[in-house]
């Protein structure tokens, strides 16, 4: 299996690790199969980047659904590339929502944001009004859905955010080390919306922030600064580490090659299953074995 290969310090990527990483979606994509599958494309806005892919299972009823934002810097990523994620979310007895967003440096992160919040009403409004959405995302994906899951502003209706779970997410990375990142934030008045740990409240949905030990690229420390600050407001949170997880490896953990047995799957399985018991919708049972 190849490995997928994540960006370096200067935002670029070598061009056979874009093949293999090319290759590496293809083949664990082309595996995920697990469920029978109901799927949308649904448009929720004017931009080419303003679609989301809605995984239902065909059997009526009850279910979570889970809203996953994928990582990439801010400036990669798209919605077909993380149909293994779904599948995977799907096992546990959950819809799944995957929305593309806009990138840097076509557009800076007020309009990144911005979409993520259009996805999240896109599909709150389709949803019956009772039914909660867990929103859950990797790496840049996780700085969104934690953003979005703790600043209260943002959405129409934040208390249908049933909670938040973050694979291997930025949440306190001011100053920035990255050169590209002072102008996707800017202008610097703009700054402080982009941390999550600035949006910390008591009475946000309980957020489970998930890290590898070995992960160099979003170092294990955002997490803990993210849920220490949101346990000193009074607010719920839960930090897990992965020893021997890089960065890559928490997303790739829901590829069927690599879920079974996987402590980080078996982990979501029985987060998303207290959230959707406690949002009054029923599971299908523990995922992973598939």
């Amino acid at each position: 299996m190849p490995r997928l290969v994540g960006r370096g310090a200067d935002g670029r990527m070598t061009r056979w690790s874009d093949v293999w990483q090319k290759v590496g979606l293809r083949i664990i994509n082309g595996l995920a199969r697990s469920v029978p599958v109901d799927h949308e494309l649904i448009a929720y806005g004017d931009s080419p980047r303003h679609y989301l892919d809605w995984y239902r299972d065909p059997v009526p009823g009850m279910r979570p659904t889970v809203l996953f934002f994928y990582g990439g810097n801010w400036q990669s990523g798209r919605r077909q590339d993380y149909r293994f994620v779904a599948d995977t979310l799907m096992t546990m007895g959950s819809d799944v929502v995957v929305p593309d967003y806009r990138l840097y440096p076509h557009v800076r992160f007020a309009d990144i944001l911005l979409d993520a919040r259009m996805a999240v009403e896109a599909v709150l409004a389709r949803l019956a009004p009772e039914h909660q959405l867990i929103l859950m995302g990797h790496s840049a994906g996780a700085q969104l859905g934690a953003l979005l899951t703790l600043d209260a502003a943002l959405l129409s209706d934040p208390g249908r955010i049933a909670g938040f779970i973050g694979l291997a997410g930025p949440y306190d990375f001011y100053p920035f080390t990255e050169d590209a990142h002072w102008e996707l934030f800017g202008p610097e008045p703009g700054y402080p919306a982009s941390q999550p740990v600035n949006f910390v409240r008591a009475d946000a949905p309980p957020l489970f922030l998930l890290h590898g030990a070995d992960d160099t690229r979003v170092r294990r420390g955002h997490s803990k600064s993210l849920m220490e600050k949101q346990q000193a407001v009074g607010g719920r949170a839960e930090r897990r580490v992965y020893p021997g997880m890089g960065h890559v490896d928490l997303v790739l953990a829901f590829s069927r090659l690599h879920r079974r047995g996987n402590p980080v799957v078996q982990d979501v399985a029985a987060i998303i299953g207290s959230l959707g018991a406690a949002a009054g919708t029923p599971q299908r049972g523990p995922a992973g074995s598939r």
